[in-house]
C-alpha cells in the first residue's frame, strides 16, 4: 500500500472532502467485518501508523485514533524547492513498516491495547531514526499518541500531542462543526500552534437532536434557522483529548479522529490539521469488486433530515 502526503491549505481541503464525501450510510456488522479485504504485508507511507489505524476497523471493528508531534528535526523531512524554510517546503519522509507475520485474524482474532503496543514495538525497530508512540485506551477505542521525538537539534527528547493541552471552550448553541471549530481555536490558543478543523460533513454524520442539516447550513442558513441543529456544549479546562470526546459522546455517528502535523523550517509555519470522520469500511463484493462503506448513524435511529438549500443564483 502506498500512500502520498500532500496537504498544504488547498489540498487539504480537497483531501477532507474527499474523505468526507457523504456516500453511504450504513452500519456495518459483525459479516461486515468479515467481508473486509485482507490487509497489506506492508505499509510505505509518510505516516505508516495513520494508515495502520484505519485498517484496524475493517478487520476487528475498534476505532484506533492516531496523533502525531508537531515534527522539529530536519532529519524527518525532505526538501520541495530551493528554500528549506519557506512555508510547505518540507515533507516527512516516507517510512515503511512491514506488519509482523503473527498479525493474522487467525494468530492475533482480538485487537486490545496489548496487541497495537506489540505492533507499535515493531514499528519502532523497523524504524529506528523515527519518533516513538504508545497507547491510550478511552470509551471510544484505543489511541496511538507521540511518547519521543527527535528535537530540532536531532536529539530524542519526550514529545506530546496537542491534545493533551489543557483547554477551556467557552459553552455556547453552536451547531456540531462550529463547537469542532471553537475547540481546534481553543487549542491553537493555548499551544501556539495552528490547528485547523478537518470536518466538512461532520453537521450531517452528527445528527444532533435528531436532524441531519443540509449540507453547508452553517455557512449559509440564517441564524434563526440553524436553531434546530444547536445544542449547548462547553468545557472548562481538561485536556483536549477528553474534549474530544466529550465531544463526540452524543454524537449519531461514531467518529474517528487523527492528528496530522506539517513540518517546516520556520516553528510559525508549522500547523495540525485535527480530521474528524465516519468510520470507514471495506467490503469484497461478490463480483470481487472492493467498495469502501461509511458508517453512519450507528448509535442512534435514523435522523430525520432537514430542506435542502435552494440552489444559488450563479449555478442556476
Amino acid at each position: 500500500m502506498r500512500t502520498r502526503r500532500g496537504w498544504g491549505p488547498a489540498a487539504c481541503n480537497m483531501a477532507i472532502s474527499l474523505l468526507f464525501a457523504f456516500a453511504a450510510v450504513a452500519a456495518l456488522g459483525a459479516h461486515a467485518q468479515s467481508t473486509a479485504p485482507d490487509p497489506p504485508a506492508e505499509i510505505l507511507s509518510p505516516e505508516p501508523l495513520r494508515v495502520l489505524a484505519k485498517l484496524f476497523y475493517e478487520r476487528y471493528g475498534v476505532v484506533v485514533t492516531y496523533e502525531e508531534p508537531v515534527w522539529q528535526w530536519r532529519g524527518y523531512v525532505y526538501i520541495r524547492g530551493n528554500d528549506e524554510n519557506a512555508p510547505h517546503a518540507q515533507w516527512l519522509k516516507q517510512r515503511r513498516f512491514i506488519l509482523p507475520e503473527w498479525f493474522t485474524p487467525e494468530q492475533t482474532p482480538k485487537l486490545d491495547a496489548a496487541v497495537l503496543g506489540r505492533l507499535l514495538e515493531a514499528y519502532h525497530a523497523q524504524n529506528p531514526d523515527g519518533a516513538r508512540f504508545r497507547v491510550l485506551e478511552s470509551r471510544l477505542g484505543l489511541h496511538i499518541v507521540p511518547v519521543q521525538a527527535h528535537n530540532a537539534a536531532g536529539e530524542l527528547t519526550p514529545a506530546f500531542s496537542l491534545l493533551e493541552a489543557r483547554i477551556r471552550v467557552p459553552t455556547g448553541r453552536r451547531m456540531a462543526s462550529e463547537h469542532f471549530k471553537a475547540l481546534c481555536s481553543a487549542i491553537t490558543a493555548v499551544t501556539g500552534t495552528k490547528v485547523q478543523a478537518g470536518g466538512q460533513w461532520l453537521d450531517q454524520a452528527y445528527a444532533a437532536n435528531g436532524w441531519v442539516p443540509p449540507r453547508g447550513a452553517a455557512e449559509l442558513l440564517p441564524e434563526a434557522e440553524k436553531e434546530r441543529y444547536r445544542f449547548e456544549w462547553g468545557v472548562d479546562w481538561m485536556p483536549a483529548r477528553e474534549a474530544l470526546l466529550r465531544f463526540i459522546d452524543p454524537s449519531a455517528t461514531t467518529l474517528q479522529w487523527a492528528l496530522m502535523c506539517q513540518p517546516s523550517g520556520r516553528p510559525s509555519d508549522r500547523f495540525c490539521v485535527l480530521n474528524l470522520t465516519a468510520l470507514v469500511t471495506k467490503q469484497v463484493q461478490p463480483d470481487g469488486k472492493t467498495v469502501e462503506k461509511a458508517v453512519y448513524f450507528d448509535r442512534r435511529p435514523e435522523p430525520k433530515r432537514g430542506s435542502p438549500l435552494p440552489m444559488p443564483e450563479e449555478l442556476r
